[in-house]
């Protein structure tokens, strides 16, 4: 195993290498859901990081933020692999509408585990993804059906060439196709660079930091925190102070990052989200 996997594993209190077995996939799954936000902060500043799975490791092994789908499901492709998971990436993309679901771009990395049969799952293949926010707590089974987590009812669809999940109706997204093929270097980081764009990115227009907790998904989107669960939440962060704590709150770690660019970033967030209580 890898220093950097060994480092990941340790962020998630897993300090002894575990075997690979549906268990420990779920107990990885769970931990890195709870523990580590996914988030687009470095892309509102204006940097965001490289998608390669070796700096993303050591970024988070050292206790700083992971950043979105390509981060999350990157890192979690290499630990699963140097545990000797049989994993097979997959890509694919967001979409609330049939007309948005037509417009085909690479929007999401996912991956599928093999080989893990269990009394619930005899084919033996899971779709783990800790890169859809306010998704999944633990793995689901890459079977047709309807799956309860916490607040949230799945509803998961195996095509010939993939599968499609489609979340629960309080979810952050409609659905997501994913298609069961490679994802090349090439394709991904032209997808992160226009994901990220300053120019209009998908990912560089709001702030978003989102966690998963076993009965509820804990989102703040610019200034307004939301919790979605058995103690629902709706919170408005409108100071400085508020609005800072409430990123560390979620996981969020500030070590390293300019307090003048952070207050920025505030005041941006607190003007648009002004505009939009004025416009309701």
């Amino acid at each position: 195993m890898t220093h950097e996997a060994a480092g990941y594993l340790a962020r998630l209190g897993l300090d002894e290498r575990p075997p690979a077995t549906a268990g420990t996939l779920a107990e990885i799954h769970r931990r890195h859901a709870e523990r580590i936000p996914y988030e687009n902060l470095h892309t509102m500043l204006g940097d965001p990081p490289a998608i390669d799975a070796a700096s993303t490791l050591a970024r988070v092994a050292a206790g700083g933020n992971a950043g979105y789908c390509f981060h999350h499901n990157g890192i979690l492709i290499a630990a699963l692999r140097a545990l000797g998971y049989d994993v097979v990436p997959a890509w694919g993309h967001n979409w609330d509408s049939e007309a948005e679901r037509r417009d085909l771009y690479v929007g999401h990395l996912a991956l599928s585990v093999r080989g893990l049969p269990t009394d619930d799952n005899l084919g033996g293949t899971w779709w783990p993804d800790v890169g859809c926010g306010d998704g999944l707590h633990e793995p689901l089974p890459l079977v047709t059906g309807e799956y309860r987590q916490g607040p949230f009812t799945y509803r998961l669809e195996v095509r010939d060439d993939g599968w499609t999940f489609h979340h629960d109706a309080q979810g952050s997204f409609g659905a997501v196709d994913l298609f069961d093929e490679v994802l090349t270097p090439e394709r991904a980081d032209a997808a992160h660079r226009r994901l990220t764009a300053s120019d209009g990115g998908a990912y560089a227009r709001k702030l978003v930091v989102q966690r998963r907790l076993p009965d509820a998904a804990e989102t703040l989107r610019g200034c307004l925190f939301t919790r979605t669960g058995t103690r629902p939440e709706l919170v408005e962060l409108t100071t400085y102070d508020d609005w800072r704590d409430g990123l560390r709150t979620l996981g969020i770690a500030l070590d390293g990052i300019d307090d003048d660019a952070l207050r920025g970033l505030f005041d941006r967030s607190l003007a648009a989200h002004r505009d939009w209580v004025a416009s309701r």
